[in-house]
């Protein structure tokens, strides 16, 4: 189901809500008001799915998942099996983009990073610029509190794309003292 906030506080306190999840090492104002404003202005489109029933992992499954968020990344595993991905497709802490999603879903060319419990929001933003959509898991398996959000390109994706590359060639052009220094030009 589609999330259709229809103020910015609501957006903003959505992305919170979601990606920081009260872990204040994540609090970023900057790329919270981003990830809000894009989600508002349909950049970025944010889905709640429901988790199917799952049958609770015996602890040799859990010991796959390395350390940390073991039963958030079981249900990753277990969504994106049934979204098409085979266990030789799904890898755990693999370097996407500069960072490591939890895990991530790699078939052909079609990634899906996904994000357990509380994370950086700027991932966000870097992931989609190499996917279709990011997902993130929250915390808690055992009650009905864990849930699956995904973020995918809306409707003003490539509008946004064009505006941050022509920043971008804006940005390269500035002429820095360093430059004169280091043989630049």
């Amino acid at each position: 189901m589609r999330i259709l906030p229809k103020t910015f506080n609501e957006a903003l306190n959505l992305v919170c809500n979601i990606l920081i999840q009260g872990d204040s090492r994540y609090n970023n104002s900057e790329n919270e008001v981003f990830l809000a404003n894009s989600i508002l202005n349909e950049i970025i489109n944010l889905e709640e799915k429901e988790i199917p029933k799952i049958n609770k992992p015996n602890e040799n499954n859990l010991l796959k998942m390395g350390y940390v968020q073991k039963h958030e990344k079981y249900v990753a595993k277990i969504l994106l099996k049934q979204n098409g991905f085979q266990d030789s497709e799904i890898f755990f802490e693999r370097r996407f983009r500069g960072s490591r999603p939890d895990v991530l879903g790699e078939k052909e060319e079609a990634f899906i990073p996904v994000e357990c419990c509380s994370c950086r929001i700027d991932k966000i933003i870097d992931y989609l610029q190499e996917s279709e959509e990011v997902w993130i898991i929250t915390r808690e398996f055992c009650n009905e509190e864990m849930k699956w959000f995904v973020f995918k390109k809306g409707l003003n994706w490539q509008r946004y794309s064009k505006i941050k590359k022509i920043q971008q060639e804006k940005l390269k052009r500035i002429k820095s003292p360093l430059d004169d220094i280091m043989g630049r030009k």
